[in-house]
C-alpha cells in the first residue's frame, strides 16, 4: 500500500459517487406522474471525505491534490506530526524490495498437494498464507495490534468485539510502503471546509499537534475545531461515539 496510490482510488470513488448521485439524479416523484430527476451536477454537492488516523493523512494529501474532487474534509484522529519526515529509500533499496515481492510471488504456486490439504484443514488462514508473501508484504493481523487503539478503560465489551470481528474480516495487516509521499501533508495547502475532531485522551493524535494542525489549515474557508472528552483514538466506538456523531452531522448539515 502506498499514499499517493491510495489518493488516486479515493479520488476515483469520490468521482463516482458524486456521477452516480448526479446523472440520473433523484426522483422527486410529487405524485403527478412525472419524473422529475435531475441531471445538473452543479446544484448537488461533491461528497465530503472523512480520514481517520493514518488514512486522515491520505485523506488531507487528496484535499491538497484535488479540492475539486470533494466538499468538505474531516482529520479524525490524525496522526499528522510536522516533525515527522519520513526518508526516501534509495533506488536500490527499493529494486531489491521489488525483486523480493516478485520472488516471493512466483514461489507461491510451488507449494506441494500437503500443502493444499493443510489450506483445506486451517481455513482462511492458511489460505491466504499461500497467497501472500506475508514476510515481505504483510502480516498477520494479532488481537494485540486490533487492540492497540483502545488505550482507554472504557467500553471494554466494546473492543472485545472489534478485536475479535477485525481478526475474521481482517486478518491481513498490509505493510505501508514509500512513507516519504507522507511528508506531502502541508495543512496550509488544504482549501477546503475542514473540520479536526479527535478524543482528548488519543495518545496518537495528542492535542498540541491537533492544534497545530487546525491553526495553520489554508485561509479562506470555513474550518472547526472538536475535541472529544474522555474518549481515545477510536471515538466512533466508544461512549462517546453518539456526540462524535452528532458533531459530525452539525459540520455536515452546515451550508457553504
Amino acid at each position: 500500500v502506498e499514499p499517493l496510490r491510495c489518493v488516486e482510488d479515493v479520488v476515483s470513488v469520490l468521482n463516482w459517487m458524486h456521477e452516480r448521485h448526479s446523472h440520473g439524479g433523484q426522483t422527486n416523484d410529487d405524485g403527478d406522474g412525472d419524473d422529475d430527476s435531475t441531471d445538473d451536477d452543479s446544484t448537488r454537492p461533491r461528497p465530503a471525505l472523512l480520514g481517520w488516523s493514518h488514512g486522515a493523512l491520505i485523506a488531507q494529501i487528496t484535499a491538497q491534490r484535488h479540492e475539486e474532487a470533494l466538499s468538505k474534509l474531516i482529520l479524525y484522529g490524525s496522526t499528522y506530526n510536522p516533525n515527522m519526515r519520513y526518508p526516501i529509500p534509495s533506488p536500490s533499496e527499493t529494486t531489491n524490495n521489488i525483486h523480493n515481492r516478485n520472488n516471493n510471488n512466483n514461489n507461491k504456486n510451488k507449494s506441494s498437494s500437503s500443502h493444499n490439504n493443510k489450506q483445506k484443514k486451517e481455513g482462511l488462514y492458511a489460505e491466504l498464507h499461500y497467497d501472500f508473501p506475508l514476510h515481505e508484504m504483510a502480516a498477520r493481523n494479532e488481537y494485540g495490534g486490533a487492540m492497540e487503539d483502545f488505550t482507554n478503560t472504557g467500553c471494554p465489551a466494546i473492543s472485545k468485539l472489534f478485536a475479535e470481528a477485525a481478526m475474521i474480516s481482517d486478518p491481513i495487516k498490509v505493510q505501508w510502503w514509500n512513507l516519504h509521499q507522507l511528508n506531502e501533508c502541508h495543512p496550509s495547502l488544504v482549501k477546503v471546509p475542514t473540520m479536526v475532531i479527535a478524543g482528548d485522551q488519543d495518545p496518537y493524535a495528542p492535542m498540541q499537534i491537533q492544534a497545530e494542525l487546525f491553526t495553520h489549515l489554508g485561509r479562506g474557508v470555513d474550518r472547526i475545531w472538536s475535541i472529544i472528552a474522555n474518549a481515545d483514538h477510536a471515538v466512533h466506538l466508544s461512549e462517546e461515539r453518539h456526540r462524535f456523531v452528532e458533531n459530525l452531522d452539525n459540520f455536515l448539515e452546515t451550508r457553504e
